[in-house]
């Protein structure tokens, strides 16, 4: 019988649960909150709620029929038997967390990891003495379809990407976190960063002092990405349009769709030719089980020693573009 990892949800807010309750989100995604999924997965053993609030643990209680509930690690009766723990908490509370937990085997972990890059390390380094994995819920890397193009499928059927042009919103510390990293996933790592036009910047996100920024990646592969910021209040969107060699792959809604029109004859000119997007064709991406995905992997490092989709040293990496991004915007 394969083992199941015991296994305690650290925050209990939206990510955590909250978003189970939105109707909106349940049409389109299977699994938006790691308590529809530790419900389910069959190797996780979902055996304890952390989080100060009080409503939040009795929602536990009733809503997942979550015995153990603490307001903090420290008084938490299981502790020591916790061998996962899924941390959902603001990242200044993090390592004095794991401390409190002798049997941690793996950490699944929201972003960012830390409050600044060398937090980030510090709480790496903890991980790693202690030989403790460290995934990341950076849910495009998650996503299959998302990793097929990855793999070589976008190429593969539409040529090399010519120019990139990419949307996000909401902060660049948190979505802009998400467009960055997939970004690096598709197209490999980014050599330098720069500043886009001299585009407005503007305050709006969930994270304090946190902004939105236009900017470029200059990729080591030659390619040049180029990123605005959108206002969330008007509508949300983390996108990516790409123009390749034998067509046009747009990746939409925040990544749950992916629309493409390939090439063909210019209706102007003889021997030229366009985007036919009239022939646009649309899929719905893996977003919607990618958090599920996420735990499987998890587990299959665990049981098997597969590889992390999304470690803490790749999502590291991701980090550090994103502050060379606020120190060339003259932020940090």
């Amino acid at each position: 019988m394969t083992h199941r990892w015991r296994t305690a949800l650290l925050g209990f807010g939206k990510i955590a649960s909250g978003y189970a309750e939105d109707p909106r989100q349940g049409a389109w995604f299977r699994y938006g909150t790691h308590a529809q999924v530790l419900a389910e997965h069959p190797c996780f053993d979902w055996k304890a709620v952390v989080d100060p609030s009080a409503a939040a643990r009795e929602h536990a209680r009733e809503r997942w029929s979550v015995c153990a509930t603490a307001p903090s690690i420290e008084e938490l009766e299981c502790a020591d038997e916790i061998e996962v723990a899924v941390i959902a908490t603001p990242p200044e509370s993090r390592l004095g967390m794991i401390e409190r937990m002798p049997s941690l085997r793996a950490v699944l972990v929201e972003k960012p990891l830390g409050t600044d890059l060398l937090a980030a390390r510090r709480f790496l380094d903890a991980c790693g003495r202690r030989g403790i994995h460290v995934a990341v819920n950076l849910p495009r890397r998650y996503d299959q379809k998302l990793q097929a193009l990855a793999a070589g499928g976008l190429e593969k059927e539409w040529g090399a990407a010519t120019a990139v042009f990419g949307v996000y919103g909401n902060g660049l510390l948190n979505n802009g976190t998400h467009l960055i990293d997939l970004i690096r996933m598709l197209f490999g790592e980014v050599a330098d960063v720069d500043m886009a036009g001299g585009g407005r910047r503007f305050v709006e996100g969930p994270i304090s002092g946190d902004c939105n920024i236009p900017f470029a990646l200059s990729m080591a592969s030659g390619l040049n990405v180029m990123v605005q910021p959108v206002v969330f209040a008007n509508y949300r969107e983390v996108s990516l349009d790409i123009w390749a060699e034998r067509g046009r792959v747009q990746l939409l809604n925040e990544t749950l769709f992916c629309q493409a029109a390939p090439v063909a004859g210019n209706r102007q000119l003889s021997g030229a030719s366009e985007i036919a997007h009239e022939q646009t064709v649309r899929e719905v991406m893996g977003l919607s089980d990618a958090l599920y995905h996420a735990y499987d992997n998890l587990a299959a490092t665990l049981n098997a020693g597969i590889a992390l989709a999304c470690s803490g040293a790749e999502a590291l990496v991701t980090m550090a573009v994103v502050e060379s991004i606020r120190a060339r915007a003259g932020i940090l």
